[in-house]
């Protein structure tokens, strides 16, 4: 019985585990809004950009071959000294990535991030 108990609880806390990391993933939308539509937001002299803006392969594109080149020095307003692409990890920027991709012109549920 103990040794059946020990195993449940172990499986148990697998599982906990697993799902505590699932909730801490990044959510693209949230990280959008907090690094890019600031400077990206209506009326900005650096363009407004929204997931509409572009399709699906331009935002492909822009993040494959675009975005270290016309972002390696940009710093966020509310972080200065700080480079964004020094404060976004790996797994923050594919989940950008995989927002305004989702949410591109062309896709099935367009956005704005409004």
């Amino acid at each position: 019985m103990l040794i059946r108990l020990s195993v449940f609880l172990a499986g148990a806390l697998v599982f906990a585990t697993l799902a505590g990391a699932a909730d801490k993933a990044p959510d693209g939308k949230v990280l959008y809004k907090q690094n890019c539509r600031v400077c990206h937001d209506k009326g900005s002299p650096n363009g407004e950009y929204s997931p509409v803006t572009l399709i699906q392969d331009q935002w492909q594109t822009f993040f494959r071959d675009k975005l270290t080149k016309v972002h390696g020095d940009v710093v966020l307003p509310d972080q200065p000294g700080k480079k964004l692409l020094d404060l976004l990890t790996p797994e923050q920027l594919k989940a950008i990535q995989k927002f305004v991709v989702d949410h591109a012109a062309d896709s099935e549920h367009p956005q704005t991030c409004g």
